[in-house]
């Protein structure tokens, strides 16, 4: 049996300095479900391969009984698939599942469920905004607020087959619109989750729905010390180029200049059929900020 301390240290000490992260294809992203454990590495910003924190011994052997148990019963491994990015010069690296990870190595699992996908790094959102000249910028979450959080609210037509299969979330009603009135008033449009949603993915689900968002910030939970010293680094250079954001939730626009750091919030009326067209009379009365 393996020893997983002295595994995730040799795998740290093989690809330091030398991995980065590469593009899969959208393809890649949809077909790709299962993959051995040995082709996935270990994170180095990740808490599990820091030493006096992770990995803990406690939850590795929780996993371990875990996967042996739906094993015996034709369960599916995990509850939920561990969460990978392709690299050069070969493999993936996890973003999400470690100790899962090192209870499968530790069985010996052949294959293990994987979502593939996309993530955001500090040079796509560098490079996002540079090919950008306006000065005022839209935020919008895509959890809370571009997807409806249950049935009962109202929701764009789902996409035609098979386009419907693989985008399965139901997209608020009006939110198409919503991005094209804002660029049309002149802000770029930024999209942010808190998981792991693919930034292909995201960018080609409003495609589908006939517009482009300008920008893509996935991941955001995932936050270690060097990653708030990017984002602190991301958020300043926004500062910058922005002069303009709008903050946009399901209960209120709020507005910050940021020279200035003037700051306003405009309460929407209500959640109901017409809340994106209630969203949109509110940028146009911003339209002079």
């Amino acid at each position: 049996m393996i020893n997983i301390r002295d595994y995730v240290k040799a795998e740290l000490k093989k690809y330091d300095g030398i991995y980065l992260p590469v593009r899969a294809s959208f393809l890649e992203q949809i077909f790709v479900k299962k993959l051995s454990p040995k082709k996935l590495h270990p994170n180095p910003d990740d808490e599990f391969c820091i030493d006096g924190i992770g990995p803990s011994d406690e939850i590795i052997s929780k996993y371990v009984k875990q996967i042996t148990f739906n094993q015996k019963h034709s369960m599916p491994l995990f509850d939920e698939p561990l969460i990978v990015e392709k690299i050069r010069p070969e493999g993936y690296m996890l973003l999400n599942g470690h100790h899962r990870w090192a209870a499968a190595l530790l069985l010996e699992i052949k294959k293990v469920p994987v979502d593939l996908i996309n993530a955001t790094h500090l040079t796509d959102i560098i490079g996002q905004m540079e090919k950008s000249d306006r000065s005022k910028r839209a935020s919008i979450n895509l959890d809370d607020v571009v997807f409806c959080q249950d049935n009962t609210e109202p929701a764009e037509k789902p996409l035609f087959f098979p386009f419907n299969k693989i985008f399965k979330e139901p997209v608020r009603k009006g939110i198409p619109g919503l991005v094209y009135a804002l660029q049309s008033a002149g802000y770029d449009v930024w999209v942010y989750t808190t998981g792991y949603a693919s930034t292909d993915y995201i960018n080609q689900l409003f495609r589908h729905y006939g517009v482009r968002v300008d920008g893509i910030i996935n991941g955001a939970h995932r936050i270690n010390s060097k990653q708030k010293n990017d984002m602190n680094g991301v958020n300043d250079l926004m500062a910058k180029k922005y002069r303009i954001t709008l903050n946009i939730d399901m209960e209120s626009v709020s507005w910050i200049r940021s020279e200035t750091k003037e700051f306003e919030a405009i309460d929407i009326p209500s959640k109901g059929e017409d809340w994106a067209q209630q969203v949109i009379a509110i940028v146009r009365k911003l339209k002079d900020l």
